[in-house]
């Protein structure tokens, strides 16, 4: 009984030493394909080269992984809103554009979008309306002038109360405390004022059909409020982050990297 445990061990070591260098491999490939990628600047302007250097300092390969899981994540995320491979490209495009315009969370940002997507039917709005009324919620979040960090959490409370069909409780005292501009925005969709808006909410009255018509209705007042405000350096980052999730992700994406890499990983996993 000994000798066959050994026997086992050691069959076991092997797949997994080489299952190593087969990760290995792929973790090398994605080093070659960034060298390349560095070559293919070098006709670029020196002030762009030298950010690009910066970049290549800061993108490590856990960076790259994690931003690839993340924009895997915001795929399989809008895959259940979408019905098609070109309904996803543009939710994905949407989404995107949304988060650089009020330098939000992508990731929070499609979050929003999908929980509006998931009522659409319900509350009768079309794909483009999801993205506009997307855009609003992210704009009025942005004027509230909060930090990075805040504007997320708060897309997360009030994607949480679009998922329960309510604005009330926990998400309208996080939202206030948060994003109040957001809250303003709701206000001013109904005519009416934030102490009455929180007297409603205690009774359950703003329910998502009546947060679709007056964010619509609140637009002009937002998009005037919004074009005032200038991004701070914590916004400009989120910026930032949001495009590199974009490169990282699409890159990896298109030559197998992260399927081929998750693969790997995997199967190393199942045989240590």
């Amino acid at each position: 009984m000994v000798e066959e445990s050994r026997l086992i061990i050691s069959i076991d070591a092997r797949n997994a030493e080489r299952n190593a260098r087969e990760l290995n491999r792929e973790l090398n490939n994605m080093t070659t394909n960034g060298i390349r990628a560095e070559s293919q600047m070098n006709g670029m302007g020196s002030a762009f080269r030298s950010l690009a250097g910066y970049m290549a300092g800061v993108v490590t390969i856990g960076t790259a992984i994690s931003k690839m899981d993340t924009y895997t994540g915001l795929q399989n995320r809008l895959k259940l809103v979408t019905d098609s491979q070109n309904e996803l490209n543009q939710a994905m495009s949407d989404t995107f554009a949304i988060a650089q315009k009020t330098a939000s969370s992508w990731d929070s940002a499609a979050m929003v979008y999908q929980r509006f997507a998931d009522n659409a039917d319900r509350l009768n709005i079309t794909m483009k309306q999801t993205a506009s009324l997307t855009e609003t919620v992210s704009k009025a979040i942005s004027v509230s002038g909060g930090t990075a960090a805040s504007a997320d959490a708060a897309l997360v409370q009030f994607g949480q109360a679009l998922a329960s069909g309510v604005l009330r409780g926990e998400e309208f005292n996080s939202i206030a405390e948060q994003a109040p501009g957001l809250l303003k925005a709701i206000a001013n969709g109904l005519d009416t004022n934030v102490g009455s808006l929180r007297a409603m909410a205690a009774e359950g009255k703003i329910t998502a059909d009546v947060l679709v018509k007056s964010l619509t209705k609140a637009q002009p007042y937002i998009d005037d409020l919004f074009n005032k405000t200038d991004f701070t350096i914590s916004q400009s980052f989120t910026k930032l982050s949001n495009e590199v999730t974009k490169f990282i992700g699409e890159a990896g994406k298109a030559n197998g990297a992260a399927s081929g890499l998750s693969d790997a990983i995997n199967v190393l996993a199942n045989n240590l």
